[in-house]
């Protein structure tokens, strides 16, 4: 357990190593548009990227996306055509929109700089650990194993996760398990390579713990005795988060949550019945 919170702070530490996502402008496509359009256009779009954060490389091969701008004549105008693109060429998004003066061209390039990076959808699926915390009906603090898979669309962050958890609380005997399942929706603070999000959902599962003592029979011998208590609830939680991805399109996510489950249980200890609810952090890894 000692390792978990320095490796949260040393992830945490490295977060602007992976801040700012990176993009490598093609040469501006023409069509009837004078040359000196496609250096206004440039240096726009390299400006207004730059107050997003992000940033323009000078070399193909350090990007994260490729930007192709396509300056096309029109009745009315110049159809001004943004199209993000893999390192690869694939098309992952695109906007267009009319310019009927070069004065036009500061808003558009403005618009899509800061909403080029909220329109990819991404399915990821991976596993994490940490800490899980009860408050009631008994207090524990241990590990917890969390599979999981997810899926982002603009600035929305669905999640499917299975919990599992040995509890264990040494000076009184305690042990315990959970063995839940939750859904959750977040919002994420922008799309860029280092994200907050804010969010809630709903859980149910098994919470267990049980408690061995031994005592005296009647023939003075020592016995043991086991007591357990369990019950299957459902629940709902609030989670606040922070997620990286790395160049290599690895997700890092710093999750914590507080859960509180709709089912009172009897706490083994004296007898009395509290609501479930406690606390969780830990690390996520997809891919």
């Amino acid at each position: 357990m000692k390792f978990i919170c320095p490796f949260i702070f040393a992830v945490l530490l490295a977060a602007p190593l992976w801040a700012k996502t990176s993009y490598y402008i093609l040469p501006v496509h023409l069509k009837n548009v004078h040359e000196d359009y496609a250096e206004k256009i440039v240096s726009l779009t390299i400006e207004y990227v730059a107050v997003e954060g992000d940033e323009v490389v000078p070399n193909k091969f350090d990007c994260d996306y490729l930007l192709q701008i396509k300056l096309i004549r029109k009745e009315k105008g110049v159809a001004v055509i943004y199209e993000k693109r893999s390192p690869e060429g694939e098309l992952l998004w695109s906007y267009g929109h009319i310019a009927y003066s070069p004065e036009d061209f500061a808003p558009v390039a403005s618009y899509v700089a800061r909403k080029m990076d909220r329109w990819e959808k991404e399915f990821i699926c991976g596993f994490g650990f940490g800490a899980i915390g009860l408050i009631a009906p008994i207090k524990f603090v241990d590990y917890n194993y969390e599979p999981f898979v997810q899926f982002n669309v603009e600035s929305i962050k669905m999640a499917a996760n299975l919990n599992i958890a040995f509890l264990g609380s040494k000076p009184k005997g305690v042990h315990g398990s959970v063995l839940g399942a939750s859904f959750s929706v977040a919002y994420m603070f922008g799309r860029r390579f280092v994200v907050p999000y804010l969010g809630a959902g709903i859980n149910g599962g098994l919470v267990a713990t049980e408690i061995k003592t031994e005592f005296e029979n009647r023939y003075g011998l020592k016995e043991e005795k086991t007591e357990s208590e369990s019950v299957v609830t459902p629940g709902y939680f609030v989670e606040l988060g922070l997620s990286l991805k790395l160049k290599n399109e690895v997700h890092i996510m710093l999750e914590s949550r507080y859960f509180r489950e709709i089912y009172k249980m009897k706490n083994i200890l004296d007898g009395s019945k509290e609501v479930v609810h406690g606390f969780s952090v830990g690390v996520k890894f997809g891919v």
